[in-house]
């Protein structure tokens, strides 16, 4: 464990970043971060903390980045192309882990 490696005695916040898009669905993922932490000494007072991320994309043609309005991920707000990628707001990360 992470922790451990760094003699941590005690985890105090966990910050993960959930991209709108992650397919991850956010109760589930506290109701298990819940269980999990009752389960271990170090993490029994964790506090989660989620920030979410909208979806970015990236314009194939003008080669701008925009948040879509309205969750239309196939258009570019800029110039109105269908040549778009999704850039960030797929995942779920790790974003820090607070220990003492």
């Amino acid at each position: 464990m992470h922790a451990k490696k760094h003699n941590a005695t005690k985890i105090e916040r966990v910050v993960v970043s959930i991209g709108e898009r992650a397919g991850m669905d956010k109760h589930l993922f506290v109701s298990a971060f819940e269980t999990f932490k009752g389960e271990l000494d170090i993490c029994k007072e964790a506090v989660l903390e989620i920030v979410d991320e909208k979806v970015e994309l990236e314009c194939l043609d003008c080669a701008k980045t925009c948040i879509p309005p309205n969750l239309e991920y196939g258009v570019c707000a800029h110039c109105g192309s269908q040549k778009v990628r999704i850039v960030k707001g797929t995942q779920m990360q790790l974003l820090s882990l607070e220990m003492v």
